[in-house]
């Protein structure tokens, strides 16, 4: 399996607005906007799967009303970044790029791929200007979860959807070593690596358990793999975090287990379902998934993707809404909270395999007195090979094919565990990334104007000689069929398929699209030139 390439090596970091200096890390000042006019939208109109109806299946729009909306904290979404649209302009507080881009002047920091800005919409997107205590007599806008929460957007993957374990390791590692200074209290990742290490040897697992004990709520993905799939894998195996499956509703009260549903094996099922299925969230106009899955359109502003990446974007929000109603929760308080609110009769039939204790709601864990939750899993000593936790093909920044223990820098991966905040072998000391210092450079040459970039073009002839690397997100499915043949197998974001129909001749070889190389310098009208 081939992966993707990059010349050019570095990490990068920015606010959303406005500069930092090399070396540092800021948020983003809050200014007042206005909210785009659109059309009226009648309530009964709206898909089961849109944020409106999605907030109300888990009692969130109680909770705004209340004025718990989210305010006060903030959410790290680890993904493939987050597209300059509308509906992230307030919400975005900070940027990061440890991707195979971030040393690609045009893409560093922004969602090529299409994954992250969906993740993040969920998550915490809003209508600039719009208040969420009015928001049930106004369907028109758009709302995630905790619609006044902060999202920091730490970019991982490429525009291929490519990640190498150690970028993931290092993203979350990066989530602990700066959530003081940035107020995170959440880790969204949605992503899978595909392996089935045991939880307490996976160097992985030893990451998100680290951020687990350093007061950050971890909430992962379950995954997509089918129901015949019978054992979570990496991160959703670790018993510390917060696995998600994926619901799909059929009505506003019933819902059943989808067919991608990966099943536990009792041992360690997921901890709790959200809804997952045909959800509309934030479209990246012109990335590769809005371009190559033309069936995921709703709208200039949405897009409709499935799987337990959308299911752990929702309940990431819900622990979020829990943070800002009671901010001294732990995060084994804030797990034992949403397990123990969640409505197993939601499912027909209620399989805990599949959907744990059942369908969060955020409402009622708001309610519930505070339990005296402490965690005593065994814990990850990280110790398994690296080698062990890859699985799939991956390349280092030179394009060479990464084998044995070594990092998608090309550099050792001396010792196999974490010590401290570094890899011991000095890749990362929680500045800097070996080879390339903070660029806390504004995001280049994009700017927040409703739903596409504005001044944004690719400069050259190609995307920095992407290749697949295997990996996947765990949002499987973007309503409609899986993959054929490409089911992200490796280290991915557990997703399966963008609304509709499989990749039907456009088969990627080598380093170009077979009948559609990269020959134009920019995008025009959706299209290459």
């Amino acid at each position: 399996m081939v992966s993707n390439r990059l010349t050019r090596s570095g990490i990068a970091l920015a606010l959303a607005t406005g500069t930092i200096m090399p070396g540092t890390v800021a948020i983003a000042s809050s200014n007042a906007a206005r909210h785009a006019v659109v059309p009226a939208i009648a309530t009964a109109d709206l898909p089961l799967g849109s944020m409106y109806r999605v907030v109300e299946q888990i009692g969130a729009r109680s909770l705004w009303q209340q004025g718990i909306d989210g305010s006060g904290v903030n959410v790290a979404v680890l993904d493939t970044g987050t597209a300059p649209v509308e509906a992230l302009a307030q919400q975005v507080v900070a940027v990061v790029d440890l991707s195979n881009e971030a040393g690609v002047e045009e893409a560093r920091f922004i969602d090529t791929f299409g994954h992250g800005t969906h993740m993040a919409g969920i998550v915490a997107g809003a209508t600039p200007g719009a208040d969420p205590a009015q928001a049930a007599a106004h369907p028109e806008w758009f709302m995630g979860v905790a619609p006044r929460a902060g999202i920091v957007s730490v970019k991982v993957a490429d525009n291929t959807g490519a990640v190498d374990i150690t970028q993931v390791i290092a993203g979350v590692d990066w989530v602990t070593d700066h959530a003081a200074e940035l107020n995170i209290k959440v880790l969204n990742l949605s992503y899978s690596s595909g392996s089935t290490l045991p939880a307490a040897t996976d160097p992985l697992a030893y990451a998100v358990e680290r951020a687990w004990r350093s007061g950050i709520v971890v909430v992962v993905a379950a995954g997509n793999d089918g129901r015949q799939e019978r054992h979570l894998s990496s991160p959703a195996i670790d018993p510390w975090v917060l696995s998600v499956a994926g619901a799909e509703a059929l009505t506003a009260d019933k819902f059943i287990v989808p067919y991608w549903a990966t099943s536990g094996d009792a041992a360690r099922n997921p901890d709790v379902s959200a809804p997952g299925a045909h959800i509309d969230s934030l479209r990246a106009p012109r990335s590769r998934v809005d371009i190559e899955h033309p069936e995921g359109y709703v709208s200039d502003q949405l897009f409709r993707g499935s799987g337990s990446s959308q299911a752990a974007a929702v309940t990431s929000g819900a622990a979020a809404l829990l943070l800002d109603a009671r901010p001294d929760l732990t995060p084994d308080q804030v797990k034992a909270l949403l397990i123990s609110s969640a409505d197993a009769t939601k499912f027909t039939p209620a399989l805990a395999q599949f959907s744990g204790a059942g369908l969060i709601r955020v409402d009622v864990a708001v309610g519930l007195p505070t339990p005296t939750a402490v965690q005593s899993w065994q814990l990850s000593d990280g110790s398994a090979p690296l080698s062990a936790a890859r699985v799939g093909g991956s390349t280092d920044l030179l394009g060479r094919l990464i084998i044995g223990e070594t990092t998608v820098l090309g550099t050792p991966w001396d010792g196999t565990r974490w010590t401290g905040t570094r890899w011991t072998g000095g890749s990362w000391d929680g500045t800097r990334w070996t080879g390339g210092e903070w660029m806390g450079t504004r995001w280049t040459n994009s700017s927040w104007t409703g739903t596409r970039w504005t001044g944004t073009r690719w400069t050259g002839t190609r995307w920095t000689g992407t290749r697949w690397t295997g990996t996947r997100w765990t949002d499987t499915y973007w309503t409609g069929t899986r993959w054929t043949d490409t089911s992200w197998t490796g280290t991915s974001w557990t997703g399966t398929s963008w609304t509709g129909t499989s990749w039907t001749g456009t088969s990627w070889t080598g380093t170009r699209w077979t009948d559609t190389s990269w020959t134009g310098t920019r995008w025009t009208g959706g299209g290459w030139s």
